[in-house]
């Protein structure tokens, strides 16, 4: 019969590939990556990476339509999209690691 008293907590270990999973699915459809954080119970840091990546996104498309009015330039700029959607990837790869239980890429402020 097991003793109770000694009986040590486990923490559930989450599965690398549905965390990176989450946050790719995320990614494509909410523009959230950081949707992964909270699967691995991160929560603390998918809210930072989750407002992180709002906000450069939002900075990237209000700098774009300004730029674009201002010099009617129109698409040439579109790969300043690329800034956003590798922050988002890195995102991904961030949460993959850390499910992993390796060391985690970005940092937690």
């Amino acid at each position: 019969m097991a003793d109770k008293g000694n009986k040590k907590s486990v923490v559930e270990k989450k599965d690398a590939g549905i965390a990176a999973l989450i946050s790719a699915v995320c990614m494509l459809i909410l523009g959230a990556p950081a949707v992964g954080y909270f699967y691995i119970d991160e929560v603390k840091k998918g809210i930072e990476y989750l407002i992180a990546g709002w906000v450069l996104m939002g900075v990237v498309v209000v700098g774009y339509l300004i730029v674009g009015v201002a010099t009617g330039v129109g698409l040439c700029c579109f790969p300043v999209f690329i800034i956003p959607l590798a922050f988002d990837l890195l995102i991904v790869w961030d949460v993959y690691l850390q499910a992993k239980g390796e060391q985690p890429k970005l940092p937690t402020f």
